[in-house]
């Protein structure tokens, strides 16, 4: 994703001995730790690309503007670098566990946490981020639409009148002015326990847009990246679990009525998502033609 304009990058960030934190969790980009030393504190520590101090200055602010809209997310502390990676400090929620946790230790909850997550989605996504004050000038919470058609100007994944077509219907969007977290997944949003009090996780993908644009992404998630097994150990949760998860969050965001146009058009913007993750994400020629076929099936 192209960096955004004036963000503050350091010049320099605190450097830490990763050998006096411990590894309490693990997801597909990274790893976090605590340490006995500075409680309510928990450092997450990126890798490869997301490990770049440009990068992980992106999670910081965007996270900090998310946090300035009073949305439930954990407040941040520091940028700091781990060897030649970098890493965020925050405030620690006390004994989290993520809603997809939740629902593999717990299959019975599954329609419940749905509910659950379609609520607390429909809130985000009430959020009005246009009157942000947004410090030094920065887009933290960039029009997803613009992001989008960038993408769509770059990508090697569509072609001819394909591509033509799918721009064609980003450019007709509407640029709306709510929140989007851009990354909403089962495993970004975490509980505190006991009590179940809820925060938003892994915001460094945040952009103003359509509800749409993140409807897109959980429905790719639950309904065709739950068949890799990497996915399914990271969310504790089997395909079946999170095809029954789309299927009970649809009905309860959407409501019976039109689901299955709902559902449709939560599958357009999945393609869309494909294609984004080839704009933000270095893959091979394989990975690029693979998914090039996934969003060519789904955008119809």
């Amino acid at each position: 994703m192209n960096e955004r304009k004036n963000i503050p990058i350091p010049t320099a960030c605190n450097e830490i001995d990763l050998a006096a934190w411990t590894k309490v969790g693990e997801g597909g980009n990274g790893a976090v730790y605590t340490n006995g030393n500075e409680p309510g504190v928990i450092l997450k520590l990126s890798f490869q690309e997301s490990g770049t101090l440009p990068a992980v200055a992106k999670e910081f602010y965007t996270s900090k503007a998310v946090y300035d809209l009073g949305v439930p997310t954990p407040q941040m502390i520091d940028i700091v670098r781990v060897g030649s990676n970098y890493g965020i400090k925050s405030r620690l929620v006390g004994n989290k566990k993520s809603l997809a946790r939740i629902c593999g230790e717990d299959p019975p909850r599954i329609k419940e946490m749905a509910a659950v997550m379609a609520e607390l989605g429909k809130r985000l996504h009430s959020t009005e981020v246009m009157t942000l004050d947004m410090a030094g000038g920065g887009e933290w919470l960039p029009s997803m639409k613009a992001l989008m058609l960038q993408a769509l100007a770059s990508t090697n994944m569509l072609g001819g009148k394909k591509l033509q077509e799918v721009t064609a219907f980003v450019g007709s969007l509407e640029d709306a002015p709510t929140l989007l977290h851009g990354d909403f997944n089962l495993g970004n949003l975490i509980f505190s326990m006991p009590g179940e009090t809820p925060y938003w996780i892994d915001l460094g993908r945040a952009a103003h847009g359509l509800p749409m644009f993140d409807l897109g992404h959980l429905y790719l998630f639950c309904n065709i990246f739950s068949k890799k097994k990497r996915v399914q150990e990271i969310t504790h949760m089997t395909e079946g679990q999170m095809l029954r998860f789309w299927s009970a969050f649809a009905l309860a965001y959407n409501g019976a009525g039109g689901l299955d146009r709902f559902t449709a058009e939560c599958r357009r913007f999945a393609a869309l998502d494909v294609l984004l993750l080839g704009y933000i994400q270095p893959l091979s020629l394989l990975e690029r033609m693979a998914l090039g076929l996934i969003a060519k099936s789904m955008f119809r």
